[in-house]
């Protein structure tokens, strides 16, 4: 999250312990590695699901 950003404004903030159940609208799996590849994939828009 970068300071100042906009994520950065959100109240809720992420914390140790919250579990990413969606990145971009794509439920994931188990799989570290398919997390990584959605992240890397999004350009400009990046959209978490956490719970």
């Amino acid at each position: 999250i970068e300071e100042g950003g906009k994520a950065d404004l959100v109240t809720a903030k992420l914390q140790a312990g919250d579990e990413v159940v969606h990145i971009n609208e794509v439920t994931l799996s188990s799989s570290r590695r398919e997390a990584v590849s959605l992240v890397k994939g999004s350009y400009k828009t990046l959209r978490l699901v956490v719970r």
